[in-house]
């Protein structure tokens, strides 16, 4: 179990080094309730950059501020898709609702 997750976190590290050496900006918007953006968000754009960061249908500022912003066309691509790798409790959690949810059914 503790593998998984560990491969998982190591996967991610790997695409972050990636997309920068790659020149994508990879900046990560805040994830406490002030921000409120995702772990697994990275900025798509370029390195260097104007104005605010951007994934998918979401930007935030230099502080991490999230706001929803759709656009018109298609989102921008991610450079690199990450896993949102769940911390123990939150796993814990999806298992036991994953489980009785199958004693439920049967």
């Amino acid at each position: 179990m503790r593998l998984r997750i560990y491969r998982k976190v190591w996967h991610d590290r790997l695409q972050d080094l990636l997309a920068v050496a790659r020149g994508y900006c990879n900046h990560c918007p805040r994830t406490d309730e002030a921000g409120g953006g995702y772990r697994h968000w990275r900025c798509a754009y370029r390195r260097g950059h104007r104005g605010m960061h951007r994934y998918r249908n979401y930007v935030w500022d230099a502080q991490g501020r999230v706001e929803y912003s759709p656009v018109d066309h298609l989102p921008p691509s991610q450079p690199n898709e990450r896993h949102g790798v769940l911390a123990r409790g939150e796993l814990r959690a999806a298992r036991r609702r994953a489980r009785d949810k199958r004693r439920r059914t049967v």
